[in-house]
């Protein structure tokens, strides 16, 4: 080297810089363009590490979108990302006290982009905007909105973070259960698929939460299998295994009895109660959990099985036996499985139908008794329909006696049949026979008369405000 002139010296260090440069420069060069954390591409030209960043969620391009002047972003600066989030926080919570709707959704906003793989961020606030905020507005479609906005939020926290089973779990949660169990639910359900802001939706589904135009049960059930599918390839935390692999399956289920309670009783009814009893068996019920010290076990097992995971766990038979009655009870498999199971029969679908028809023809005023042309008592359609479906409850019953005991809402249905009889005979005049069908189950549960007696008078109260 101390050969080489002074130039030559200079010249070689020259292209050792450049040399050097190369790497650095296809490392780290920046995104070709302006990336949104959600996106999982960037343009042809962008460095390694900008894709790397992309594809694992890693930028730090979201925070320029927290308001520059904030108390917040003054932490951001310093390096006080946690107490940034923090102080977010008791900003939304002020906001949502104070009704200002439009600094809460900035808020939550600017925390999702501090803390974006914080799953806990996005469960509670998903379950504040749905529950807490929709709850504060008086008009149904009002609600709707912001029940949809949680549900939206999570659904945003899903693109954010592709591996955590949990969240995808969460929204077919949400959909089911905020839609299905809610006072408003009959709302909701109708609301799902045909959203009430039609100058934005033209009376169609909200495109970003229902895309298809379907059930909400249904959507749910894409939800719960992608939830699984995620499980499958991460694993999952967040919640007990064996009640997070139901989704699917309690989804379809879900589906079949809320079409019903809607009063459609058909083929694609029952076709939905099969698909559901099948998943519930073959697909759920045939997987293989991890229980107790890791040992293996199958909700739907055969007796060879039993046997041979007992091996494979090398406990007793005993031993296995305990370990899978604890799980059957814990998730009440035995009982969804005979749920299912009931409802697909053609008998059971039958009661239901029976008196709900009865139901209707007492909303319209068919419940009236009357005189014949030749001078004898007509009795009422609404009655003749609800002796049919007594008497159907009695079948059902006695085809499958343990729903007698498992299942208070069959109960119930059956006792809402007597009331409604019992009602019927009153508002004529006439005096009811002693020995009517369902005397005996009338007079084992008067604890349940309160609650068929709400159901009444709900349904009578519906009559007044039609």
């Amino acid at each position: 080297m101390n050969e080489l002139t002074s130039r030559q010296r200079k010249l070689i260090y020259a292209a050792g810089i450049l040399l050097l440069l190369y790497p650095i420069v296809r490392l780290g060069a920046p995104a070709a363009k302006d990336v949104n954390a959600g996106d999982q591409s960037v343009a042809e030209g962008s460095g390694e590490l900008a894709r790397m960043r992309v594809e694992y969620d890693l930028g730090e391009t979201t925070l320029g979108d927290i308001d520059p002047s904030s108390a917040a972003m003054n932490l951001v600066l310093l390096g006080l990302r946690g107490p940034a989030a923090g102080l977010l926080h008791l900003q939304a919570i002020d906001f949502q006290e104070r009704k200002d709707w439009a600094k809460l959704r900035a808020a939550v906003d600017s925390i999702i982009r501090l803390q974006p793989h914080y799953v806990k961020i996005w469960q509670f606030q998903a379950w504040n905007l749905s529950y807490n905020v929709s709850r504060e507005w008086d008009r149904v479609d009002d609600r709707f909105y912001w029940v949809k906005e949680g549900i939206k939020f999570l659904q945003k926290g899903t693109r954010r973070n592709q591996t955590v089973a949990i969240l995808f779990h969460d929204v077919g949660e949400y959909v089911t259960k905020k839609v299905n169990v809610s006072d408003e639910k009959k709302f909701f359900r109708e609301f799902f698929i045909h959203d009430p802001d039609t100058e934005r939706y033209k009376g169609d589904s909200d495109s970003e939460l229902n895309p298809k135009g379907v059930d909400n049960n249904l959507v749910a059930y894409d939800w719960f299998t992608e939830a699984n599918e995620k499980d499958d390839l991460y694993g999952m935390t967040g919640m007990t295994h064996v009640f997070f692999r139901q989704g699917p399956a309690k989804a379809r289920i879900t589906y079949a009895e809320a079409r019903q309670k809607d009063g459609f009783f058909d083929q694609e009814g029952r076709a939905a109660w099969e698909t559901g009893y099948r998943e519930w068996m073959e697909d759920y019920g045939n997987y293989v959990f991890k229980g107790l010290n890791d040992w293996k076990y199958k909700l739907n097992c055969s007796e060879d099985e039993l046997q041979q995971m007992a091996d494979e766990n090398g406990i007793t038979l005993k031993q296995q036996r305990e370990l899978l009655a604890r799980n059957l009870d814990m998730v009440h498999f035995r009982y969804w499985r005979d749920y299912a199971n009931t409802e697909r029969d053609e008998i059971t679908m039958a009661a239901h139908q029976t008196l709900f028809e009865a139901r209707k023809a007492y909303a319209e005023g068919r419940g009236f008794n009357s005189i014949g042309e030749d001078g004898k008592l007509q009795i009422s359609e609404a009655q003749k329909l609800l002796e049919d479906a007594m008497n159907k409850w009695v079948a059902v019953f006695e085809k499958y006696p343990t729903m007698k005991i498992d299942n208070s809402s069959y109960i119930e249905e059956a006792l809402l049949a007597v009331y409604y009889w019992l009602n019927i005979h009153e508002t004529n005049g006439v005096t009811p026979p002693d020995d009517f069908t369902l005397r005996a189950l009338w007079d084992e549960k008067p604890e349940m008369r309160s609650d068929v007696q709400r159901e009444f008078l709900m349904d009578t109260m519906r009559i007044k405000k039609d």
